[in-house]
């Protein structure tokens, strides 16, 4: 379980705890629900259609109570917008076959050499032009606990992206800004032409990344 799912759910629970307070405070509605039960149970036994026609009236007014405490629809709102961020936060799927050959290519070839970036935090700004390109292509990996990290990627480079960031904002390029978004993998256009390629593969804990062309 992530962090970030541990805080949604101990506000939900708090949110929860604060309806119940707000009901436990509000004996109308305790006696709307006493009463709707009472004649539930003596439509039950005597199957009197008055009295089940009574019942509903009270459920429906314990309802109505029910739905004019905010606590409520704080309740119902607050994890439906929560789902709803992690769905647009969440890396969309690479449908293209290309791409995921590529990577799949790029992954098992042993050829491309490989420079590590280990730290403990610290903020890093990498200039991909510096690097000396091979013709199997590059890999680098970075990985520390916190920390904001910039690259800069040539335009004539080709560059797949594998990043897990727990905390913090990942920008690439001209997509928009995801936050806390987890796991984000990118892939240059495939119909483009590069003769230089690298993958990088970014793992931070709490910190910021930024892929920028130069």
């Amino acid at each position: 379980m992530t962090k970030r799912l541990k805080v949604i759910i101990g506000i939900e629970l708090l949110i929860l705890v604060a309806l119940f307070i707000h009901i436990a405070k509000t004996p109308h509605m305790w006696l709307m629900v006493l009463l709707a039960l009472v004649f539930t149970f003596l439509a039950n036994r005597s199957r009197a259609k008055i009295f089940r026609l009574i019942s509903a009236v009270f459920w429906i007014i314990s309802a109505l109570i029910l739905f004019s405490v905010g606590w409520f629809w704080a309740a119902v709102f607050f994890p439906a917008i929560m789902c709803l961020v992690f769905w647009k936060n969440n890396p969309r799927m690479e449908d293209q076959s290309g791409p995921r050959n590529f990577y799949q290519e790029f992954q098992d070839d042993t050829e491309a050499p490989k420079e590590e970036l280990t730290k403990a935090n610290g903020n890093d700004i990498i200039d991909l032009d510096t690097l000396n390109y091979r013709p199997a292509g590059n890999a680098l990996s970075i990985k520390k606990n916190s920390g904001n990290t910039k690259i800069i990627v040539p335009k004539d480079v080709e560059v797949i992206l594998d990043i897990t960031v727990d905390t913090g904002i990942v920008k690439i390029f001209d997509e928009a800004a995801k936050i806390n978004a987890g796991n984000i993998r990118y892939f240059s256009d495939p119909t483009q032409h590069f003769k230089k390629r690298v993958r990088i593969t970014i793992r931070v804990q709490t910190g910021n990344v930024e892929i920028v062309h130069g």
